[in-house]
């Protein structure tokens, strides 16, 4: 009687031990879970303070049509260069590469890198203009192609040379 009594209590000391042991593991787990959820929380928030923090023009390609952006250079100087940065993020559903561009003339140009967007990422575009010959009131038309065919980014620029 007396070890069938011993054999219980160790039954139980042993179950007790693997409760503890199993509640402990889900503590740790949990907790790895929130750090990671605020981690990403986090990183969330710093993408999107990075996103407003930028002064240019922001457009969001989102792959589903023509993507319109309207481009305001503002005053610039009769005889001299001038560039803006443009901000395009890629909201559509696959990575996007900006391929070629088309302008009416030569006193606007784009610079940009030839590499994938990945999904949620972002690209700088330069555009250049340089004022020599031009005066007053000017505006431009350019028309970016990419990877997505029927997804064009076209860009009205406008600016005042003095």
């Amino acid at each position: 009687m007396v070890a069938s009594r011993r054999a219980a209590a160790d039954y139980f000391s042993m179950r007790r031990k693997a409760i503890i042991l199993i509640a402990t593991v889900a503590v740790v787990l949990l907790g790895f879970a929130a750090v990671r959820i605020i981690d990403s929380t986090a990183d969330n928030n710093r993408r999107a303070e990075a996103e407003v923090s930028f002064e240019g023009v922001v457009a969001e390609v989102k792959g589903d049509g023509v993507c319109e952006v309207l481009v305001d250079i503002g005053v610039v100087p009769c005889s001299s260069t001038t560039t803006t940065v443009m901000r395009l993020v890629n909201r559509g559903s696959e990575p996007l590469v900006l391929l070629d561009y088309t302008t009416q003339c030569r006193c606007m140009w784009l610079e940009f890198e030839r590499e994938p967007i990945a999904v949620g990422g972002s690209c700088d575009v330069t555009l250049c203009f340089d004022s020599r010959g031009e005066w007053g009131s000017v505006g431009n038309y350019m028309e970016i192609t990419t990877s997505r065919e029927a997804s064009p980014i076209v860009l009205w620029i406008g600016a005042q040379v003095e």
